[in-house]
């Protein structure tokens, strides 16, 4: 080996350095071609010569990548040939340390993204972390770009389904089995020791030589930080993050722990980005690139959306206030109300996705923001912002649509706690807007009984005259209106709102009871609500349980099935999904099917029945009141 190293130069125009590199090639391709693969880290471990060879790597170092890290990192070298691999890799990481930075990284950006095996990754990383250290704060572009490909990585790994779909309790204890999810895994942990040393020296750096005010620009600690947040979206913000009640932290919230902290060491202040959300949404601007007017214009890294995507912010915010990450660092300077209306932005940022991961996230988010309000209440002002009527109209779709009852349940909870944050003006402002737009006549009916309760509530605490919200005009409106109103008068489908009938006849009786002295107006508006409410309902009530009975009558006695054709349509009328009926099903079937539409006739009455029996103690209220007023003009 030393005899190789040390041949004489063999043309007097050739310069010794330049044949040794000559032939320190050949003796590590000889190396190598003999499985000397000890014999190749000699070369550059050795007191002796490594110092001559190692500064050889930086003239002949890409040639040795070529020639021999290239080819022999693969996965397939990897399973048949594991020495090999060990030796190229560690070559590896010896030209990244002394051969031209530039070239290289080009070359491990594309390993990075076109090799699938997690053990290239690894190698590739390792090597891309020595070439960015070499590189320092002089190019922060150079960061960027190792970061984007690495991003794209983890982004194209396939994940399992049931992610988008959502999962329940029991699936969420098993996520970490998947062969998937563990190879996702996998790769933000080797992403965390990757980032590790660069955090460091750029937080060194940063230290001795940084501005006085927090600087926005494209530097590296910028770029690492909104990295870091990226890495918080989606895929691993669909995994289970939440840490409460374990005894032992699973490799996700380790990593998404890991990657919270070390972004707030980029920022010092977690709430620096606080702003961003509300800057985007709330003050857009109009891109035009022939005027020179693009995101780049604002020389803000953090409002560009390429860089920090709404979603990877909202799910950081949801780590530091959920998850209590770095909770302490946040300066105790910021009012409780103005991070709940900031961070809004970010529930709608969430709530505008399809996955059910997703949208936990948010409610929990908005409901821990809440309680932190404790009693400061929301000013009706608020409401003129976008962003409430936004998350008001998200939040009811998760309570009416969502096909999973864990985020229903939470969510008809946080649609109370939200309305009743607000004063007096701002709960009538709200229920009065989400009675008029909102489609699905469970929720109104819900919205219903929660105005109720809040004109109770004031009926109890307030000895004077009640706010101007709960009593004349805004009572009457928002009762004759939204509350006691028929869409289509005795002929409305009493099923389909039977749920806010049921509300609002509950409501009325209330007030029948408990407003005797007439402090909300109630009385003064009774002959209205007979008129629209409840003598259109009477009607209905008598006809719908006449055609329900007759039906009843029908399918017992099995003439509803005398055609095909007519049996099909009463299940389309009852809203039925009979999932065997088709030509080959016989008699079983039938009966299965008219067994089925019994019992849904039979229900349907029941309701009918629980509608009159509201109606009538309602209007018995009416009547003992008009009796008792005769009675006190007499």
């Amino acid at each position: 080996m030393e005899h190789l190293l040390e041949q004489p130069q063999l043309a007097g125009d050739v310069p010794a350095q330049q044949q040794y590199a000559k032939n320190l090639v050949e003796l590590v391709k000889q190396l190598i071609t003999e499985k000397e693969y000890d014999g190749v880290a000699l070369l550059f471990t050795n007191e002796a010569e490594a110092p001559r060879n190692r500064s050889c790597l930086e003239t002949v170092g890409m040639e040795l990548y070529h020639e021999f890290c290239e080819p022999n990192l693969t996965a397939e070298v990897h399973e048949a040939q594991l020495p090999l691999y060990n030796c190229a890799e560690e070559l590896l990481y010896l030209i990244a340390s002394y051969a031209p930075m530039e070239e290289l990284l080009l070359e491990l950006l594309e390993m990075i993204e076109d090799q699938k095996s997690e053990f290239v990754y690894s190698s590739s990383l390792r090597a891309l972390q020595a070439v960015l250290l070499r590189m320092g704060d002089k190019k922060p572009r150079a960061l960027e770009w190792s970061l984007n490909s690495i991003h794209t990585r983890i982004e194209s790994l396939p994940l399992p389904n049931f992610l988008e779909e959502g999962y329940d309790e029991k699936q969420e204890a098993l996520l970490e089995q998947n062969n998937q999810i563990e190879k996702l895994l996998m790769h933000y942990i080797t992403l965390n020791l990757f980032y590790e040393p660069l955090l460091k020296d750029i937080l060194s750096s940063q230290s001795t030589s940084g501005p006085a005010f927090f600087d926005k620009s494209i530097n590296r600690r910028n770029v690492l930080c909104c990295f870091l947040i990226q890495m918080l979206g989606k895929p691993l913000a669909l995994l289970d993050l939440s840490a409460d009640g374990r005894k032992t932290n699973t490799y996700t919230i380790q990593c998404a722990r890991k990657l919270t902290e070390s972004a707030v060491n980029c920022l010092d202040n977690p709430l620096r980005l606080l702003f961003v959300g509300e800057q985007r949404i709330r003050w857009t601007r109009r891109l035009d690139t022939n005027k020179g007017v693009h995101e780049m214009s604002s020389k803000n890294i953090f409002l560009i959306e390429d860089k920090l995507p709404l979603e990877s912010l909202s799910i950081f915010f949801y780590m530091i206030f959920v998850e209590g990450i770095c909770l302490n660092s946040v300066p105790k300077v910021y009012a409780p109300l103005y991070i709940f209306e900031m961070s809004l932005y970010y529930t709608n940022e969430l709530l505008a996705h399809d996955e059910a991961a997703l949208h936990y996230r948010a409610l929990q988010l908005t409901k821990c923001l809440l309680d932190k309000l404790n009693h400061e209440k929301i000013a009706a002002i608020s409401l003129e912002l976008d962003v409430h009527k936004n998350f008001c109209n998200s939040l009811c779709n998760i309570v009416g649509y969502s096909s999973h009852n864990k985020l229903r349940q939470i969510g008809v909870k946080l649609l109370r706690q939200y309305i009743l944050q607000f004063d007096d003006e701002g709960k009538y402002l709200v229920l009065k807007n989400l009675l008029r737009t909102v489609p699905h006549h469970g929720i109104s009916g819900y919205l219903a009984i929660i105005y109720k309760d809040v004109v109770a509530n004031a009926l109890v605490s307030t000895s004077t005259n009640l706010p101007t919200s709960f009593s004349g005009q805004d009572f009457r409106t928002i009762f004759l209106r939204h509350i006691c109103h028929l869409p289509h008068g005795a002929k409305t489908d009493l099923i389909e709102h039977a749920d806010k009938v049921i509300s609002s006849l509950n409501a009325l009786r209330f007030f029948a009871i408990k407003d005797l002295q007439n402090r909300t107006g109630f009385w003064d508006i009774v002959p209205e609500i007979e008129q629209q409410f409840t003598d259109p309902l009477r009607k209905g009530l008598d006809i719908s349980v006449a055609h329900y009975k007759a039906e009843l009558l029908r399918v017992e006695n099995g003439l509803d099935a005398e055609t095909e054709a007519e049996d099909r349509k009463n299940l389309e009328i009852l809203d039925l999904n009979i999932a065997n009926a088709s030509k080959e099903s016989g008699q079983m079937d039938l009966e299965i099917t008219r067994q089925r539409k019994t019992e849904i006739l039979r229900q349907n009455l029941c309701t009918f029945d629980l509608m009159r029996s509201l109606l009538g103690r309602t209007v018995e209220c009416f009547e003992n009141s008009n009796r008792m007023s005769k009675s006190c003009a007499a």
